[in-house]
């Protein structure tokens, strides 16, 4: 692999589309919706509403700095729309970092967040997971290294994987 092709790898969903492998055809919208709504993990929950579909990560983590609190809560997430007709997912990023815990409906709130194409990771210390399987405060991971490839690869598989074209969606 040249050093083009890794390149072009690495803004796969970022800066380029996601195509499906050849021959695979588009199955029907209800398909890739229950694909994108069975991705989980530790702090992931998916949510749908207003035509949307959202993929989220949060935890509450350890507060930073001397002027901090003891703790806070972080938000990450990619919010999809579909174009049934042209079989294509468009994502964009969205994160925040609150003071307060958001309900599953908040997650689907875009307003205050930063929005836009977010790549890299972030280390910290999970004291809690939230969404479907919260830990209630019996996470206590020191190092965890949350990463926006984590949540965007379950994405773009589980697009792709249904024939779709995944697209990043621009600012």
């Amino acid at each position: 692999m040249g050093f083009l092709d890794k390149l072009k790898e690495k803004g796969r969903g970022v800066l380029t589309a996601a195509k499906p492998a050849d021959g695979v055809g588009p199955r029907p919208a209800t398909e890739v919706r229950e694909r994108l709504l069975g991705i989980s993990g530790k702090g992931i929950r998916t949510a749908e509403g207003d035509g949307r579909l959202t993929v989220a990560w949060s935890a509450k983590i350890a507060g930073a700095g001397p002027g901090g609190g003891e703790y806070e809560y972080l938000y990450r997430s990619i919010v999809l729309e579909f174009d049934d007709d042209k079989h294509t997912v468009e994502g964009i990023c969205f994160k925040t970092t609150t003071e307060a815990e958001l309900s599953p409906e908040g997650l689907t709130m875009t307003k205050g967040w930063e929005r836009g194409q977010h790549i890299g990771s972030e280390t910290v210390h999970v004291l809690a997971w939230l969404g479907p399987h919260a830990t209630e405060g019996g996470a206590d991971e020191s190092g965890y290294r949350f990463s926006w490839s984590d949540l965007r690869d379950p994405v773009i598989d589980a697009v792709t994987g249904a024939g779709w074209t995944y697209k990043p969606k621009k600012i």
